[in-house]
């Protein structure tokens, strides 16, 4: 019996778009002068006011980077305009091939900031590739993803047979922003003030160098090729806020470097400056490995098929975050699979995906039938990326894949949303729906040949939170919150409409634990609901620490949301055996486990508060951990079955879909 996620319901269904296949044949680079290791990065860069930087060690112990390329000398002079090393990684894809140029008729160019505003990238690099014909060529603006989306126009037109022989480019020249000079513009740099920790945080992490693919309609007739199985790229912009960002200082975009007085003006207010909100770079994963989980749901990624998996992760910090979501969605792929070279390439933006395929495809590790996953999350506006490649050989005009298993349905190569749940499937004619089985654990012993249900209920349940968590990001409150709007009245309606769902809490799981017919989960609910059942007497203090009346709070109403769940709930906790609240527990627990500390943390540096003044979230951060390893315990139980873990599957969506009309009603 199969379970499913919830998928996001303002996307269409999927649309199936049958096509022709597209090769990446041959892969080239630009890598601007000798390897620059980190104790040489201030010699090319120079010092902001002749010191020294006093976290450029501790950022660079985080991101792990032991070595990057600049486009800039010694004298912070530029060697290769952006444009220009473009060129020279498409000539290196295109002396390999020993194409003629010729026959190239598309050529797609990104990046994140081009030499020049106007005209489009694309046509600089043209310019520079004299002994390119004349082509259709596009510019992809964007930030890490840009090059990806270079690509997929690329291969659209080659697999839809508009175009033969199309060359993609990704090229980044991050170092010119990152010169001393650029900084001491600013009056307050000038007087001696530190350079804010979101502008020099990107001053130790991002280098350059381009990467560009010959993408063709047919695999070399000699060596290896690259088979196009799909991309796919998703932007969560609609509900997320600005993360990397340039050409303005509120964080928001709604002023303009151009809406100063003079170009001069802006650069004193660093308007022009690169900066990252490092607060929310977790999302960023977050939201990437939800997109992951829902292409295994649809099987189209297959984790225990995957050869090669190559994973745009911009520091070292990141790729353990990564690891955790995937082991507790058991989904992992083993890490001796992982292909990176950030730390002797260095972060290299939208040409970061280009330059670790360039050395992979060109290492000799690489087999016919081999499969290729690309995860590329981009933090700009929160969009990601992902890619399946199937490693081919050329026969003649044949292309030879080892016998492996096929990743996708046997249709042609498709394009569909990752966040789609998979075409249903017809039932058998006359089939009749099961029967509703009994929610009573079974005698473990009876079950000793079931197959293994914990880990798809897992994966499954992470699904839905990581949905969760990112509706939770469009509810206003917390959309104020994120965007450092957020004010005391909205503190204390939060805690107003927290604390009947809080009091409640230690209520519906003593009820639920009278109703287990099982000793040992009867014992998990009852010391559950003993160490929840005080837990509003903290919230009160809090609110009434803040301004508030305690009379307001304890005679509060319930908002709607509160009153749907609350009736949810206490339904389910009063029949027989509820072990299907274990999916409220997994959502309720997690919010205090993943998220609270966060807001707390937020809430306290906006509102300049005390610790003990957000401490009842503080506290679930801390605390609710060990109520999850718990429930992952439930979960893995021999005696379950997949009636029980749909309906606990269930019972999480529903609780989930009520917990954010909840927040949402906070008035």
């Amino acid at each position: 019996m199969g379970l499913t996620a919830p998928a996001p319901t303002h996307l269409l269904q999927p649309q199936w778009c049958p096509m022709s296949s597209a090769y990446i044949t041959h892969l080239g680079k630009c890598l601007p002068g000798a390897p620059i290791a980190n104790d040489e990065m201030e010699t090319y860069l120079g010092c902001i006011n002749g010191k020294p930087s006093k976290v450029r060690r501790r950022i660079l112990a985080s991101n792990g980077i032991r070595q990057r390329h600049y486009a800039l000398d010694r004298h912070q002079h530029t060697t290769h305009l952006n444009h220009q090393m473009a060129a020279i990684a498409v000539r290196d894809a295109l002396t390999q091939s020993a194409l003629d140029p010729a026959q190239v008729d598309l050529l797609c160019a990104a990046t994140t900031w081009p030499d020049l505003l106007v005209p489009g990238f694309a046509s600089m690099v043209h310019g520079t590739l004299t002994e390119l014909p004349p082509l259709e060529a596009t510019s992809h603006q964007g930030v890490c993803c840009a090059g990806v989306a270079a690509l997929k126009y690329a291969t659209a037109q080659v697999a839809r047979g508009e175009k033969q022989c199309a060359v993609t480019v990704a090229s980044e020249l991050a170092s010119r922003l990152f010169k001393h000079r650029q900084f001491e513009a600013q009056p307050e740099i000038q007087a001696g003030q530190a350079l804010p920790f979101d502008t020099e945080f990107l001053r130790w992490m991002l280098s350059d160098g381009a990467g560009a693919m010959v993408v063709r309609d047919r695999p070399q007739p000699q060596g290896l090729s690259l088979k196009v199985e799909w991309i796919e790229l998703v932007s969560h912009a609609s509900t997320h806020p600005l993360c990397m960002y340039a050409g303005t200082t509120d964080g928001q975009g709604e002023k303009s470097w151009m809406d100063y007085p003079s170009t001069l003006q802006a650069a004193q207010a660093g308007a022009t400056h690169l900066r990252q909100n490092i607060r929310l770079l977790d999302k960023v994963i977050k939201l990437g490995v939800e997109g992951w989980l829902r292409l295994i749901d649809q099987g189209r990624v297959q984790p225990d098929q995957v050869d090669w998996l190559l994973c745009h992760y911009s520091s070292h910090f990141f790729r353990s975050q990564i690891v955790e979501l995937l082991e507790k969605a058991n989904c992992m792929i083993p890490e001796e699979k992982w292909f990176t070279n950030l730390y002797t390439r260095g972060n290299t933006g939208c040409a970061s995906i280009y330059l670790m395929l360039e050395e992979l495809f060109n290492s000799g590790k690489l087999e016919p039938g081999q499969t290729i996953f690309c995860f590329i999350p981009e933090s700009g506006r929160f969009t990601t990326a992902y890619m399946m490649l199937r490693v081919v050989e050329g026969r003649g005009h044949q292309a030879r894949e080892a016998s492996s298993p096929t990743i996708q349905s046997s249709a042609p190569a498709m394009i569909q949303d990752p966040h789609l749940p998979p075409a249903p499937s017809a039932a058998p004619k006359g089939a009749e729906p099961p029967a509703r089985e009994s929610m009573e654990p079974p005698n473990p012993a009876a079950l000793s040949d079931a197959p293994e249900i914990g880990p798809e209920l897992l994966r499954q349940l992470m699904l839905t939170w990581l949905d969760f968590e990112r509706r939770l990001q469009g509810v206003p409150l917390v959309r104020r919150l994120n965007r450092s709007e957020f004010t005391l009245k909205d503190y204390q309606a939060l805690l107003r409409n927290l604390r009947p769902q809080v009091v409640e809490g230690a209520r519906w799981i003593a009820r639920a634990a009278s109703n287990m017919m099982e000793f040992e989960m009867r014992s998990l609910f009852i010391g559950h609901a003993q160490d929840e059942h005080r837990d509003f007497q903290m919230l009160e203090r809090n609110y009434v620490s803040v301004g508030g009346a305690l009379a307001d709070i304890t005679n509060a109403e319930k908002n709607i949301g509160s009153e749907a769940l609350s009736a949810f709930i206490f339904h389910q906790a009063s029949q027989p055996n509820p072990i299907d609240l274990v999916g409220s527990m997994f959502i309720i627990e997690g919010l205090g486990n993943r998220l609270a500390g966060q807001w707390a943390e937020q809430i306290q540096r906006t509102l300049n508060l005390r610790r003990d003044q957000v401490s009842f979230l503080a506290y679930h951060s801390d605390n609710d951990e060990a109520h999850i390893g718990k429930i992952e315990a439930i979960l893995n139980a021999d005696w379950m079955t997949p009636a029980i873990a749909a309906r606990i599957l269930k019972t999480a969506q529903v609780t989930a879909r009520l917990y954010l009309l909840q927040l949402e009603e906070v008035r």
